[in-house]
């Protein structure tokens, strides 16, 4: 059974959100333990899995849940979250359902913590991408260009590139960017190396110099102004404020 125990001391605003999104039907909203275990959920999460009540999915863990490769990349990304801290912001994925039905979403998921900082859980959501329908395929082609880049942020990624990867022109890549995210495809690209950054900077000890290497900046001068003009701190203050 999931371990309220440990996570009951910082759950109390967030359980709170369970009624506050059954009332949002196109998203997707649960907490977990370190375990990766539902300790809550909505509604919507429970009829798209073809469960009858919320109490079918508390103490099941994602693989258990959902099936084939989305159950297992569900418990990867978990594990990366509880285990190493990281944090998904926006990641367009498709979900298959139990019914055979599927859909395109962004996700979000970050860890939850204690009054020690020591992980406990994560929370999450994932809201439906009504633009995504319109192309599917399309939709696909620009899901796997997308992570390729947040699997290459150590190196220089050209927009033209990632374009070509989808099968899209420049122009086209960049409208469904700006569809999807509300920005332009080379913002998208910088902050998904800024979200890297944070990460690095919240969890790990490494030097600045190496995390903007991580991060695709040739030097830590580049990176440091980069950081300072998105985030409005310098990475030294950042970390020293524990990430914000």
């Amino acid at each position: 059974m999931p371990r309220l125990s440990a996570l009951t001391p910082v759950l109390t605003e967030v359980l709170a959100a369970d009624d506050l999104f059954d009332a949002v039907p196109d998203t997707v909203y649960f907490v977990k333990d370190a375990e990766g275990r539902y300790t809550a959920v909505n509604q919507t999460l429970v009829e798209r899995t073809g469960r009858t009540s919320k109490a079918d999915l508390i103490g099941r863990t994602g693989d258990e849940v959902f099936p084939g490769a989305l159950g297992r990349r569900i418990a990867e990304q978990d594990r990366a979250i509880t285990l190493g801290g990281r944090s998904l912001a926006a990641v367009l994925e498709l979900h298959l359902y139990p019914d055979g039905s599927e859909g395109w979403c962004l996700t979000w998921k970050t860890p939850l913590r204690d009054g020690a900082g020591a992980i406990v859980g994560l929370f999450g959501m994932s809201r439906d991408v009504r633009a995504a329908t319109e192309a599917p395929e399309e939709t696909r082609a620009l899901s796997e260009a997308l992570d390729h880049a947040r699997r290459h942020l150590d190196r220089p990624l050209r927009v033209a590139d990632l374009a070509a990867r989808a099968g899209l022109s420049a122009f086209r890549f960049d409208q469904r960017i700006r569809q999807l995210f509300g920005m332009s495809a080379g913002q998208y690209v910088t902050r998904l190396r800024m979200d890297l950054a944070r990460d690095r900077l919240r969890n790990s000890t490494r030097p600045i110099g190496e995390i903007a290497l991580d991060c695709g900046y040739a030097d830590q001068t580049a990176f440091s102004r980069q950081f300072r003009k998105i985030v409005r701190l310098s990475p030294q203050k950042y970390r020293a404020l524990g990430g914000g």
